[in-house]
């Protein structure tokens, strides 16, 4: 029989404190803004049931359901919150919490993915698969982002200066994305130099401090970068 590792046990630990927190905001909700709970085809209801389900599977050895799951759920809080609810801006708050427990996630797949073999993975590739899953999340909340400024956001000529920016990071996003797949130091100098763009637009351009990508989703790229740069100068395999 398998044993629970440590890392596991922390992992269940959070889920059980995020599951209170979010299930505190839920009844807050209800309570104070006289929320419908059960709507037909409501998404918000679809994703608390996605969220309960990941919840009770935590408990479980289902790791990668449960990593995919809150994946799942936290994309469908960000569209929730850019798309249907854009005006009420909550996702300052709410997103930045499912963003924790698409954290959670990953790790809960790193769980499974150490697990999933006959022998243990090192570390070189623990670290590898870690850093993938996430940058595939951030490419995902990228491209949720972005099309939201432009189905729903305010109208802007992203071909004049300085909107143009936003293009030009959006197309500089997929070479750091491809090159990490075979030539992380590569792909960690891309995002530095992605997030020093989006910084220097932001403090130089005041006018396009309202549109998405923000300045603080900016930081998850920056420290993937960072990671990148840091485990090929530690491993240096070819």
């Amino acid at each position: 029989m398998k044993t629970k590792s440590r890392s596991t046990r922390t992992l269940k630990i959070l889920t059980s404190v995020g599951g209170a927190l979010y299930l505190f905001f839920i009844a807050m909700t209800i309570f104070y803004d006289s929320y419908p709970i059960f709507k037909p085809f409501d998404l918000k209801e679809s994703l608390l049931l996605i969220f309960i389900a990941g919840f009770a599977l935590a408990w479980t050895n289902k790791k990668m359901a449960v990593g995919i799951l809150f994946m799942i759920w936290n994309a469908g809080i960000w569209i929730d919150d850019l798309y249907l609810n854009r005006p009420e801006m909550d996702y300052s708050m709410i997103s930045a919490m499912a963003s924790c427990f698409m954290l959670i996630g990953a790790f809960f797949l790193l769980e499974w993915y150490k697990t999933s073999k006959a022998t243990v993975p090192s570390q070189q590739q623990q670290w590898r698969f870690i850093l993938r899953v996430l940058l595939i999340n951030y490419a995902v909340l990228y491209s949720i982002v972005v099309f939201s400024e432009l189905s729903v956001g305010e109208s802007v000529n992203y071909l004049s200066f300085p909107f143009i920016i936003y293009p030009l990071l959006f197309l500089i996003f997929p070479v750091g994305f491809l090159l990490s797949w075979k030539k992380e130091i590569f792909a960690g100098y891309v995002f530095l130099f992605w997030f020093a763009i989006l910084i220097v637009a932001n403090i130089a351009y005041s006018e396009i401090l309202h549109l998405g990508p923000w300045a603080a989703f900016g930081i998850p790229i920056i420290l993937q970068g960072i990671f990148y740069l840091k485990y090929h100068n530690k491993f240096r395999y070819k």
